[in-house]
């Protein structure tokens, strides 16, 4: 089926959509604090930027011209700041998520060539696996909440992946531990904006104990690895990641609040988004359809292996779109330290600025129908879209390291889940986008799920 044809029968997945020209100041308090989304007036959907009318209050930035000025040409004016630190310290340490400058920049040095997009596509039969082990252990025609599921299958890679098999870890606790510690990290105190540093330092949040469990589990796999024979995992690949310019290597600390923020933010996000890729994929029937033919026409009745991704091109025209409608990081901010210019808009030191990605990926002035579904966006005859204006792993020096390992994961298993199994949402399941730390289901994604043959053309 043609990307005409798909169009033919639209589809407007549900979520925040521009509210009221003149929202109230009363309004935006209100929901801001529970439902952010909602709470962005019209003009963050169809302006360029967007100043709220209360003081202190952050810039919203939608111009890519001016975000690639913030996050590239101007990236050391703009570092994410004192709240960021705060949230997200307790937690994550001195790794990469957390620090800034010179000690963000030999890390991230260090450790990017263990992230290529080869080797990331080399684990594609690791990733199929663990979806196919999900297959076999769902109910035959019975319910599922996929987002529940979804991190059981990406914490089972991660753990395959990172620590070859994670022997270490009791993968249900450590599951459980890290939906704890994220329910907490998502939540707003107002010590983050009002308390000054001092006050945060070495302070124990709600979220750090949790944290702590693990921490201490990986600091003891750590030290047995040092003295390891190698296996070629990606801990393999951090023990032996030196800085190019000065050769300096990972302590056994900064190792591990890395390898935490690995697991912790890859797992996260990565559930969102298979979630909302099952959910957009099963809903719109031509789609449906047209994967499953892909997948028959590229891999027949195999698993999907290495080779096969790079084919399956169609199956990742349909994540790019589904992480456009519901980017899993919905939000980023960073600090001015200086008053300058961005993209002609004056900034005052001081300021904070936000820039809405929900909204930038569904915004009036630079998307054709920015609330439908539509895979066609993304086919190899159609123009990229600027890399500041899709931004579903964030953008400039600190882009989500682990993007190509994302896509890689989320073209495989949707692959080998839409092969393997007829998904139906729950009778009466609303569905509905909630923003946290990371844009999820509001009530999950309950679906029946029922086993499905290979197709005789899949396994000629």
């Amino acid at each position: 089926m043609s990307d005409a044809a798909v169009q033919d029968l639209r589809f407007s997945p549900p979520g925040p959509a521009p509210g009221p020209r003149d929202i109230s100041p009363i309004d935006v308090l209100l929901k801001f604090a529970s439902r952010p989304l909602e709470a962005w007036p019209r003009a963050v959907f169809e302006t360029r930027v967007w100043r709220p009318p209360l003081p202190g209050t952050p810039i919203f930035l939608m111009d890519p011209a001016a975000i690639g000025e913030l996050f590239v040409g101007q990236a050391a004016s703009f570092p994410q700041g004192a709240l960021w630190r705060r949230m997200m310290r307790p937690v994550w340490g001195d790794g990469m998520v957390t620090s800034e400058g010179p000690a963000w920049r030999w890390q991230r040095h260090a450790a990017a060539p263990a992230f290529r997009p080869a080797q990331m596509q080399a684990m594609a039969p690791i990733m199929a696996r663990a979806a196919s082990a999900a297959l076999a252990r769902w109910p035959d025609g019975g319910r599922i909440d996929v987002a529940e599921e979804a991190g059981r299958i990406t914490f089972d890679i991660l753990l395959d992946v990172v620590l070859s098999g994670g022997e270490d870890f009791d993968r249900g606790g450590a599951r459980e531990l890290i939906t704890g510690f994220m329910g907490e990290l998502g939540k707003m105190r107002l010590s983050y904006y009002l308390a000054p540093d001092a006050y945060h330092e070495g302070r124990v949040t709600p979220a750090a104990p949790e944290a702590a469990e693990l921490r201490a589990v990986i600091d003891t796999m750590i030290r047995r690895r040092r003295t390891a024979p190698p296996r070629g995992d990606l801990v393999d690949l951090l023990l032996a990641a030196r800085d190019p310019e000065t050769g300096q290597g990972m302590d056994d600390a900064i190792l591990r609040d890395n390898l935490l923020g690995f697991m912790v933010a890859g797992h996260e996000t990565s559930a969102v988004a298979l979630t909302w890729v099952l959910y957009v994929a099963t809903a719109h029937a031509p789609t449906l359809s047209r994967l499953r033919a892909e997948v028959d026409a590229v891999a027949g009745g195999q698993p999907i292996e290495a080779a096969h991704v790079p084919q399956l091109i169609f199956t990742r025209q349909v994540v790019q779109e589904a992480l456009r409608l519901y980017p899993p990081a919905h939000t980023s901010t960073r600090v001015c330290t200086r008053t300058t210019q961005v993209g002609g808009v004056t900034i005052k030191a001081g300021t904070r600025v936000l820039i809405p990605i929900y909204a930038l990926h569904r915004h009036r002035l630079w998307w054709r129908d920015p609330d439908v579904f539509d895979p066609g966006r993304f086919a190899p005859d159609q123009p990229s879209p600027d890399r500041h204006l899709y931004m579903p792993f964030g953008a400039g020096p600190r882009v989500c390291l682990g993007a190509a390992f994302a896509m890689t994961e989320l073209v495989v298993m949707l692959a080998t889940l839409l092969r393997g199994a007829d998904f139906t949402l729950a009778a009466g399941h609303k569905v509905w986008p909630l923003a946290d730390m990371a844009l999820r289901p509001q009530g999950g994604m309950p679906m029946d799920v029922r086993p499905r043959p290979v197709s005789p053309s899949a396994s000629a």
